[in-house]
């Protein structure tokens, strides 16, 4: 059988192709018309002496007309527009948690010239934190679990509408406790005991700010009424201590309730399904060998961990019942061996950073097993001796201890990181453009360090080696201070054993202010904006009991540290303000 590849050449036959024809004439005619009118129309424009700008404004008069017109007939919905206000920053929000927005606010931020305010109540070492805005919620040692109410920060220049003949009145300052529980407590409803027997070591709110959730020592996870501080469900379905809890950042359409996550130390992570309806356990997640001291949520189903001493970190993506490992301690180059990594905090959607007792901070890509960048030693090291000359004498024989990180924070959506240590200090770090690098931006609240310009290791150890003048525990409680200090004397005399953060944002205008400018006049203009950090705050650790702290502050006097929780109002920047 021929084919075209098997008939000679000179029988082959092929389409002629004319490209010089001319198109057919009733398409001729039609392209000949409109060019015909496209230059009688631009010649009137020449006559008539208009522009192409003179065109476009025409237009946008023309548009702006039409719309009044509408408005005049249909009329004016403030409602429906306030509805699309509040959608839009709904879905702004969405993007930030999932990562499809990345705002570099950090350098913007002035960490050194925060104002720092201590609160505490009558109880033992704070072990956690959680907070949704306006109030914060604190677990102790002793059992009690307690909910304060933050104070907003005023704004300068904010008086300026008031009457000058009056006498501001003073604003308060520091939080204000709401409620609080402490042990068991008998439900009226049902006549049934539920509270901690033990020390509670985790705290949660969730996203709707309507439960709270806590995990101790004695194995508990108890869901509370945020409002009351009602104990509403105790499950005991952990074999060992409740260390850690998340919930979910935004409430699924797609389940009934809210999710919860909780990590133990029988080395398994549990899923929780909370509403008003009712609460339940749903799954329950395998695969570290020891305990699970951290957990942190990306996203709606999917979470990641850290396991102590087994030295991963994990990615559990609960709907594919799958896990992604992260191992860490295997660098040569580090000074100081990694035994455990005990904090996390998460920077969705595909990074998250870690925490280690070899001071190391990590940051890690869910797309390479090693970590992308470390810093060794993020809060520097520090000789066991306090005395100067001794700890120099001992220099050849003994080595200095690192400051292991004792907790992580990260704000979703932005580039600002946080950990503490049992030095008494808060560092703030900023995640570089392309999510590869940790930039240093010093202690928080301290003001002797400029903003991205850390000092040298070796004087950071000389000046923690300096700690005569430390203000005494009565002063301290009283203080609330703007007024910059010394590294040398940390503002937080304890262990950092948890914190939390959150984004103070201006709130939209009124119905009536919808499409205007906000004035001096108007509330908005002097809403405060920047971080509120929580920090709690403990003269012990909240996995130990030991008191690391007053063997270095304090010249191995046991009034060494102190219980409470401490707030840092960090503020923009004057000339970035505005940007941000």
């Amino acid at each position: 059988m021929s084919s075209f590849f098997t008939v000679p050449a000179s029988q082959r036959k092929r389409k002629r192709d004319d490209r010089n024809a001319a198109p057919a004439t009733k398409k001729r005619g039609v392209d000949a018309k409109n060019d015909t009118q496209k230059v009688q129309r631009s010649q009137e424009r020449e006559e008539r002496g208009e522009t192409a700008a003179d065109r476009r404004l025409k237009l946008a008069e023309r548009y702006l007309e039409n719309v009044r017109e509408e408005v005049d007939e249909v009329g004016f919905d403030a409602a429906e527009i306030d509805r699309d206000l509040i959608a839009e920053r709904l879905k702004e929000d969405v993007d930030e948690f999932k990562g499809r927005t990345f705002r570099q606010i950090a350098s913007k931020l002035s960490f050194s010239t925060a104002s720092h305010s201590f609160f505490r109540s009558d109880t033992q070492t704070i072990t956690s934190v959680a907070v949704h805005a306006p109030y914060a919620y604190t677990v102790s040692k002793d059992k009690v679990l307690t909910k304060w109410e933050l104070a907003t920060p005023s704004v300068p220049g904010a008086s300026d509408q008031n009457d000058s003949s009056k006498r501001p009145r003073p604003q308060r300052k520091k939080p204000k406790r709401v409620a609080y529980a402490r042990g068991l407590r008998k439900v009226a409803e049902t006549g049934e005991e539920h509270g901690h027997t033990a020390s509670i070591l985790s705290v949660a709110v969730s996203a709707s700010g309507r439960f709270v959730a806590t995990g101790g020592s004695d194995k508990k996870l108890i869901i509370w009424d945020a409002e009351t501080l009602t104990p509403m469900k105790t499950f005991t379905q952990h074999r060992d201590s409740v260390g850690s809890l998340a919930f979910t950042r935004h409430i699924s359409t797609m389940s009934s309730g809210e999710q919860l996550f909780s990590a133990s130390n029988d080395r398994t992570i549990k899923t929780w399904s909370i509403s008003g309806a009712g609460h339940a356990y749903v799954e329950t997640l395998f695969g570290h060998q020891d305990h699970v001291t951290g957990v942190a949520v990306m996203s709606l189903d999917e979470c990641v961990s850290v396991g102590a001493r087994d030295r991963t970190a994990r990615f559990w993506k609960v709907v594919e019942e799958s896990q992604l490992v992260f191992r860490g301690g295997a660098s040569k180059h580090a000074p100081y061996h990694e035994t455990t990594i005990d904090c996390i905090a998460p920077l969705p959607p595909a990074h998250f950073v870690t925490g280690s007792d070899s001071g190391s901070i990590s940051l890690w890509s869910m797309h390479k097993k090693k970590p992308l960048f470390t810093i060794p030693l993020a809060h520097d090291e520090l000789s066991p001796e306090v005395d100067k000359e001794t700890a120099a004498h001992n220099a050849r024989h003994m080595r200095p201890m690192p400051r292991w990180i004792t907790a992580l924070a990260t704000l979703p959506g932005t580039d600002v990181v946080l950990s503490g240590s049992w030095d008494g200090f808060i560092r703030a770090w900023r995640i570089s453009d392309d999510k590869r690098t940790i930039i240093p931006l010093g202690p928080v609240g301290t003001g002797s360090l400029g903003q991205g310009s850390p000092e040298t290791p070796s004087k950071q150890l000389n000046k923690s080696l300096n700690h005569e003048n430390t203000p005494d525990a009565d002063e301290m409680d009283a203080e609330t201070s703007t007024s910059p200090t010394d590294e040398s004397q940390p503002l937080i005399k304890g262990v950092v054993n948890s914190i939390a953060v959150f984004e103070r944002r201006p709130e939209a205008p009124e119905a009536g202010q919808i499409g205007t400018k906000p004035s001096k006049s108007d509330g908005v203009a002097h809403q405060p904006r920047g971080l509120c950090i929580v920090a709690g705050v403990g003269k012990e650790h909240k996995l130990g009991r030991w008191h690391c702290y007053a063997n270095n502050y304090d010249k191995g006097t046991s009034s060494g540290g102190r219980n409470g929780a401490v707030v840092f109002e960090v503020p923009f920047t004057s000339a970035s303000a505005v940007d941000v």
